[in-house]
């Protein structure tokens, strides 16, 4: 109908201009045409109202989606973030590292200072089983490539605790790299490893971890730099300073959070 209108009120005007041209009709007795009444603007409230009519569900959904990546960025933010990584690393059940993993965890928080001192002490440990007697094949490979991409390679955690299974590995793999530190010099009297692991059961750390039957071949390491591998770059070096500092308090008995205790 619309469309109608409009070819009408073209051809009438057409007739006019004709009639114009031809001096039929003066100008003065075309009779102006009703021009459609412009729709007034809504303002304020109406206008809001209006608005949420006809875009409501683009709204919901725009503050759902702000309102999850709020929510992300806030866990984000808050993430505790820990002060030490530690790798612990067991190659066989004999060890009895895996039935102890809290209380590896709260011990070492134990010797650990408040490095990022934003008030709570918290130590990640990275648990990596290489005890392949499951015959899970799944199971095996999948911690086989946590120990080499994350660990070995990536060097997530500058300190190792681990059964010596792990560290007759490493010598195997990198027999002509010293890959922890050498700590023989700086504790002459220590219960060492290979001049490099620290023993737990000589230690006070296994009455706090309540764990008399620690093996004598159970000690904590701390990787070295050296070339050709990664995992030493600004994050690495600082996580080693700080492995370096709980390392010397194990050696010395020192505990900076007592209250700590359980």
């Amino acid at each position: 109908m619309a469309g109608r209108d409009d070819e009408e009120r073209l051809l009438r005007e057409r007739r006019e201009l004709l009639k114009l041209k031809q001096g039929i009709i003066e100008e003065s007795d075309i009779i102006p045409q009703d021009e459609p009444e412009e729709k007034p603007k809504l303002t304020g409230a109406k206008a809001v109202e209006n608005f949420f009519y006809h875009y409501k569900w683009y709204v919901i959904l725009t503050v759902f989606f702000a309102a999850v990546f709020g929510v992300m960025i806030v866990q984000a933010v808050t993430k505790e973030r820990a002060d030490l990584n530690v790798a612990v690393i067991s190659t066989t059940a004999d060890s009895g590292i895996y039935p102890k993993l809290d209380e590896i965890e709260r011990t070492l928080e134990r010797y650990c200072p408040d490095f990022d001192d934003n008030g709570y002490v918290h130590v990640r440990v990275n648990y990596i089983d290489l005890n392949e007697a499951s015959g899970n094949i799944e199971y095996i490979d999948a911690n086989r490539q946590k120990f080499q991409s994350i660990e070995l390679f990536g060097g997530e955690s500058q300190m190792w605790l681990c059964d010596y299974g792990v560290i007759e590995e490493l010598n195997d793999v990198y027999e002509k790299i010293d890959f922890f530190v050498d700590f023989s010099e700086e504790y002459p009297e220590a219960d060492l490893l290979d001049k490099e692991g620290l023993v737990l059961a000589s230690t006070d750390f296994t009455e706090y971890a309540r764990w008399s039957t620690c093996p004598d071949n159970v000690a904590v390491y701390v990787r070295d730099a050296f070339e050709n591998m990664t995992g030493n770059g600004k994050q690495a070096r600082e996580q080693r300073e700080r492995a370096l500092t709980v390392y010397r308090n194990l050696v010395e008995g020192n505990i900076v959070n007592a209250d700590e205790e359980q």
